[in-house]
């Protein structure tokens, strides 16, 4: 057993070192040992997909309807019945599978990353690439993805709840334990699946994959929520009531057949295809492939969805909460001002170039005057150049490369910086004499000191003194920098050696972003650990309005007083996130907020949508949120927004149009009914009315390109129903399609029966295929936005019915082939019938402008 032993021989054991394996050997191991995964529990199987679609209620009820007439030696409709039944299967399979391996996808997108030392480098690696040998780095907020020995530690305390059960955290030690003991009491090992709640580490990997204890008891690491969402469940929901709609219509529709005297099969039969003709039963997968592929698309523009649900609650978002520093502008520091031995001092150079120059009124002065600032900087510090780490430390390391002073050797303790403290030390031992180098928040460091260095002279700090600094933190801040005070203790001294300011600009898409959603009745709020004057000066300049208040206010005053008008939030901590958002929710906000820390977490699970940083966020913070930035980029939560928009608005076009073409197929059934007229659709017409519109050209509408003003309405409240707006559309679009249908019919039905049904079948067709442009919003049906899924939809099923109609199948389904003049006929009532609704649009369209404009 590896906690068993000491350290010297578990790397031996596992042949490494502290520098890691090569990655030579490590690409060896990796063939051995298989990836750090899993076992999967979740595996698409076609056949099972396949066979599924003959489980549902509508094809069972197809199934029996066609052994009941081949029963009644009616063997062409038998034959035909059943060529529908496979059809509808496979295209019920095809929407499935994509539906699962789209799906299937959003789990796999969800690998998280661990840092390794190989090669004697420090790198960031996919966890599913580690191996038994590889050495690990691991600090707050991080997940641990191997089990691994301990070398080295520094305050480490992790939470192993996941896998013990035991909810308080686990202090850590690295020295051998001599008896054998259970997994809790292994201290000085961290395992597959746990949580670093506080301080770092350095392990070498024992166990991967199903070898950890975690895949020892097969439980799931890297779990994506993929219940039914909302939406999802409302819909089946209105499925259901539909079912039952259709089966009361279909015992209607008999009894008024055997009212009237017709053939009792052909009224049966009737019956049973204007069922499956009112029941949408392709709802559950064009939602289901929408919401994936709005995943898809999402992930493109820099945000991955960890939970489906989060997709339509995306659409209904009213205010953003988002972090400053990474979000709202680049994360790129550059010191480019000091102020020490009471002066200002310019830095030149910019981004992480290592040459520079320190100014004092426009000359070059030597940094040697200000050693114990920089040295401060560069000491209390935990990144590398050139790019590993935190980028304000980075900044702090290529200001010591400016100043040509390096990081110390012998550290031999740390305190880790919290929002809490808002401070960080490193203790280091440095000519047999310990120093403590502070660095963090003015306001807090220069309440630790009591002494100030000038000059490199010590002199006694007073309250005088204090206000003089903390006036020039606030000058700093005010001109957009983010401003850190430095401090050293020694010999019971706390020294107060200066401010060091640096910039980090906003991001150009930033404040168009911001202008989106302000258009969209999107409230923006920015909440950050910063300066007030800094946050003020940001907000400024992107375009952020309101009021702005500081972390001690909020404890100060009642949030009733701020809340509705405040827009800038600063110095805050991790408990006020959490007391701004359930204010803001308890005001019936949907509001999406970001986070990094480990301290978010509980922000980010309350929050409608939490949002985690994947560049500088925390396995923790990721592991509570339900999407992540990609890029960490503010304008990629606008996008998302607008993408969820974009998903509800597809969905509940396609509802609202299987719900308009089935109501008038209903319609024209029992008009001609009542009517006493021959039944102007056969059923196995009814059957191929709805495979041919209710497949494909539905499942193009679900995955529509956006309308142009899809950002320029306010959310929509989080209870609205899908059918809110539609129900006289539903009514009207039947009742039009019904008088059309009916009219050619009746006008043919007295010269040739066949005939007039295919002319009624084919407007139908034509009707409802044309009913697809005009459902796609409120502009032009044939506008700019053109979505090629569409048009192949609409162009595969004209041709499709043209293939039964002109060649020997058109026998199976009683139609016969019409000629020019026909065709016109039902393409120019067609589209008459469809011009109506472009009308009401237009009248629509015209009022609200009207309304707009100040006559």
């Amino acid at each position: 057993m590896y906690y068993q032993k000491e350290i010297k021989e578990v790397l031996s054991e596992l042949n490494s070192s502290k520098n890691g394996l090569t990655e030579i050997e490590a690409r060896k191991r990796l063939e051995k040992y298989g990836k750090n995964v899993l076992e999967k529990k979740h595996e698409i199987r076609k056949l099972k997909i396949l066979l599924g679609q003959f489980t549902s209620p509508l094809i069972i009820i197809l199934i029996i309807s066609t052994i009941i007439i081949f029963a009644l030696k009616e063997f062409l409709d038998g034959i035909a019945i059943l060529i529908i039944i496979f059809l509808n299967a496979i295209l019920g399979f095809i929407q499935e599978y994509k539906a699962e391996k789209a799906i299937e996808l959003l789990r796999k997108l969800n690998t998280p990353n661990s840092r390794v030392i190989r090669d004697n480098k420090e790198k960031i690696i996919s966890s599913e690439l580690l191996v038994p040998g590889d050495i690990i780095l691991f600090e707050t907020g991080d997940k641990i993805n191997v089990d691994a020995r301990l070398i080295e530690i520094l305050n480490l305390n992790i939470d192993e709840s996941v896998l013990t059960g035991e909810s308080t955290s686990v202090d850590k030690q690295v020295s051998k334990i001599k008896n054998q003991t259970i997994v809790s009491d292994q201290n000085n090992m961290v395992f597959s699946g746990t949580l670093v709640v506080n301080g770092r580490g350095k392990a070498i990997v024992t166990s991967t994959g199903m070898d950890t204890e975690i895949g020892k008891i097969a439980k799931l690491i890297e779990k994506i929520n993929i219940e039914e969402t909302p939406l999802q469940k409302k819909l089946k929901k209105l499925g259901d009531s539909v079912a039952l709609l259709a089966f009361l219509i279909s015992v209607l529709v008999i009894m008024i057949g055997l009212f009237k005297g017709l053939n009792i099969l052909n009224i049966f039969k009737t019956s049973i295809s204007l069922a499956v003709a009112i029941i949408p039963e392709g709802l559950p997968a064009v939602i289901t492939i929408s919401l994936a592929i709005g995943v898809q698309r999402m992930l493109k523009k820099k945000a991955l969805i960890r939970k489906l649900h989060a997709v339509e609650t995306l659409g209904n978002v009213q205010i953003i909460c988002t972090d400053k520093t990474g979000t709202l502008t680049k994360n790129e520091m550059t010191v480019t001002e000091l102020f020490v031995n009471n002066k200002e001092i310019k830095v030149t150079g910019k981004g992480y170039e290592l040459k520079g120059d320190f100014l004092f009124d426009n000359k070059k002065i030597n940094p040697k005057e200000f050693t114990n600032l920089i040295n401060t900087a560069v000491n209390c510090n935990n990144a590398s150049l050139p790019d590993l780490g935190d980028p304000t430390e980075l900044s702090l390391l290529v200001l010591g490369k400016k100043a040509k002073i390096e990081r110390s050797k012998n550290r031999i303790n740390e305190e880790l910086f919290s929002s809490e403290k808002k401070y960080m030390s490193v203790t280091y031992e440095i000519n047999k004499e310990k120093i403590k180098f502070i660095k963090g928040a003015p306001e807090v460091i220069i309440n630790f000191c009591n002494y100030i260095e000038i000059n490199n002279r010590l002199i006694k700090l007073n309250s005088k003194e204090k206000e003089f600094i903390l006036k020039k933190n606030s000058e700093l801040a005010s001109r957009a920098l983010r401003v850190l005070g430095l401090a050293y203790e020694k010999d019971k001294k706390t020294v107060f050696t200066g401010l060091i300011g640096m910039i980090d600009p906003p991001r150009k898409e930033v404040k168009e972003a911001i202008k989106i959603a302000n258009d969209a009745g999107i409230r923006v709020i920015m909440i950050t650990g910063d300066h007030k004057e800094t946050a003020l000066a940001i907000a400024k300049e992107i375009g952020i309005k309101g009021k702005a208040i500081s972390g001690n206010e909020i404890d100060e005053y009642d949030i009733n007083d701020y809340i509705d008008h405040t827009n800038i939030y600063a110095r805050v901590s991790a408990e006020h996130k959490v007391k701004i958002l359930e204010e803001l929710q308890r005001r019936n906000n949907v509001v999406a907020m970001t986070g990094d820390g480990i301290n978010d977490a509980p922000a980010l699970k309350k929050a409608d949508i939490g949002i985690a940083m994947n560049i500088k966020g925390t396995d923790v913070a990721r592991d509570a949120s339900n999407m992540i930035l990609v890029d960490d980029n503010f304008a990629s939560i606008v996008n998302a927004i607008k993408e969820g928009r974009v998903i509800y608005d597809n969905i509940k076009k396609f509802v609202k149009y299987l719900l308009s073409a089935n109501f008038g197929e209903v319609l024209i059934i029992l008009l001609s009914l009542i009517l006493n007229l021959p039944l102007p659709l056969l059923p196995l017409q009814i059957l191929w009315v709805n495979l041919v519109t209710d497949g494909l050209p539905a499942l193009a509408l679900g995955i529509d390109n956006p309308s142009e003003n899809v950002m320029r309405k306010k959310p929509r409240n989080k209870n609205e129903s899908i059918l809110k707006n539609t129900f006289w559309f539903i009514l009207s679009s039947g009742i039009i399609s019904a008088i059309l249908v009916l009219g050619l019919f009746y006008n043919n039905v007295s010269f040739d029966l066949d005939k007039a049904r295919t002319i009624a079948l084919t407007s139908l067709i034509i009707f409802e295929l044309f009913l697809v442009f005009t459902i796609r919003g409120e502009e032009f049906m044939f506008n700019n936005r053109t979505n090629k899924y569409i048009w192949l939809a609409v162009i595969s099923s004209i041709f499709l019915h043209l293939v039964i109609m002109y060649t020997d199948l058109n026998i199976f389904f009683k139609l016969v082939p019409l000629s020019f003049n026909e065709w016109i006929k039902i393409l120019f009532f067609s589209f008459i019938s469809i011009v109506i609704f472009e009308i009401v649009k237009a009248i629509k369209s015209t009022l609200q402008f009207l309304k707009s404009k100040p006559f």
